[in-house]
């Protein structure tokens, strides 16, 4: 806390955030949601703000389109032009910005030196990784970081944002509720229900760094293996499974391995309140030949992409976007997602269920995920958390949900598991309503 108090007493920074990354597929959209939001939010100056990129012509052109295409104020955003590679660029970025948004993968390629750069210079970091190896890299900052109280805040966009804080919700929803002899541990199954989105090149090119790869769950998270009560718990559920709480039957989610470690990196930086805790995520069906057919579909697409060569050759023949295309403008506005995070203990049971309208998760509410997650560390929010590796609920926590509501993303939780319905009314959504949002929300998401 030494270090954050010094950081808050130092000389202003030039810019609040800086977007790093800015000319690719999801920096893009980011900056969409920037220009949207200076002209929404009289309290953001474009000045304080800069988009960086390796392309001076591409950064150029942005600003000339989101100046046009939204607002003229964009043209006050900053231009800062460079790469992961410079060190003296990354120097003068880092020491002239509170934080910095980075949209630049694979993360283990080019994340590291901008991270380093970040914990030298005393500026907070965000990105929307789901690479557990870059992650583990990453570990490596944490004492330098959480002495200087600087903050390094990984995977906030749908990976994992929307499970990372269902979760804190639903634990201390549930510890509350059992009161002070209420052990015992959190069992949390997160349900993918009804959801409409595409996939990006950038996406494909980072598969390889997670996809297939042999990590443990808890690979993050500070306590696991620890013989204090939190070590290794029995998984509830498994693929092909009836779910009572849902009443859906179960298939696997290929993005467990990505938002299962993210959770349990909360989880050991937040011992107290979590105890002893399993997370488990599963995409829901609503019959078992459905789950099974999925679980199939899910087994070969974890191969192809798993396989750098099946990749490389699928991506050459158009079958999967290159790195810097992504899913259509219409597939973007017109996605949704509707998440089912449930949490029991010991008879006790809640459910959060997390809606994106007004885009597809992937990319367009996770560009206004993540960017709101900087403006929230520009902000000096989540100082109490100190520095270190963090994750988007140890950080931010449900300050960070309360703000989401502008960008389309909510978080409803009900404490009678019955009334909710995955695939009822509620989740249910044509291309016309994707669209449907309160008049806030529709002037801030991208």
């Amino acid at each position: 806390m030494v270090g954050q108090a010094t950081r808050m007493a130092a000389q202003p920074r030039k810019f609040d955030v800086v977007i790093f990354g800015a000319t690719g597929f999801t920096g893009s959209l980011a900056c969409e949601h920037l220009a949207r939001r200076l002209v929404s939010d009289e309290k953001l100056s474009p000045s304080k703000f800069a988009i960086a990129a390796r392309s001076s012509e591409k950064v150029e052109s942005l600003k000339q389109r989101l100046s046009q295409e939204v607002s003229p104020c964009f043209s006050s955003v900053a231009s800062l032009v460079g790469d992961a590679s410079d060190e003296d660029f990354l120097k003068d970025m880092c020491s002239s910005t509170s934080c910095v948004i980075s949209y630049v993968g694979p993360y283990l390629k080019y994340g590291l030196p901008l991270a380093r750069a970040c914990v030298e210079h005393e500026c907070d970091y965000c990105d929307i990784t789901g690479e557990a190896t870059f992650q583990l890299e990453l570990l490596k900052l944490h004492d330098e970081a959480k002495r200087k109280g600087v903050k390094l805040v990984t995977s906030c966009g749908y990976d994992s944002v929307p499970f990372d804080l269902a979760s804190l919700q639903l634990v201390r929803n549930l510890r509350k509720r059992a009161g002070p002899s209420g052990g015992g541990t959190v069992c949390v199954q997160a349900c993918t229900g009804p959801s409409k989105g595409g996939v990006s090149g950038g996406t494909i090119d980072s598969a390889g760094s997670f996809v297939g790869v042999s990590l443990d769950n808890r690979c993050l998270d500070p306590l696991s293996g620890e013989a204090d009560g939190v070590g290794p718990s029995p998984r509830p559920f498994s693929s092909r499974q009836y779910h009572p709480p849902s009443g859906t039957f179960l298939a696997p989610s290929v993005m467990e391995p990505v938002n299962a470690k993210v959770v349990y990196r909360t989880r050991g930086l937040l011992p107290d309140l979590f105890g002893d805790f399993v997370f488990q995520q599963f995409t829901s069906t609503k019959t078992r030949l459905g789950a099974w057919a999925l679980t199939a579909a899910m087994g070969v697409i974890e191969a192809l992409l798993g396989s750098a060569s099946v990749r490389n050759f699928l991506i050459a023949r158009g079958v999967l976007p290159k790195p810097g295309e992504g899913p259509s403008k219409e597939l973007r506005d017109t996605g949704y997602m509707n998440e089912y995070v449930y949490g029991d203990l010991g008879g006790l049971s809640a459910v959060v269920h997390v809606k994106g309208r007004g885009g597809d998760p992937g990319y367009k509410l996770t560009s206004a995920m993540s960017l709101q997650t900087a403006l929230c560390l520009a902000a000096g929010e989540g100082a109490g958390s100190g520095g270190g590796v963090l994750t988007p609920a140890s950080c931010l926590g449900e300050a960070l949900a309360e703000k989401l509501e502008a960008c389309g993303v909510t978080f409803e939780l009900h404490e009678d598991v019955s009334s909710v319905q995955v695939f009822g009314a509620s989740s249910s959504i044509d291309a016309a309503g994707a669209g449907v949002q309160t008049e806030k929300a529709k002037a801030n998401v991208v």
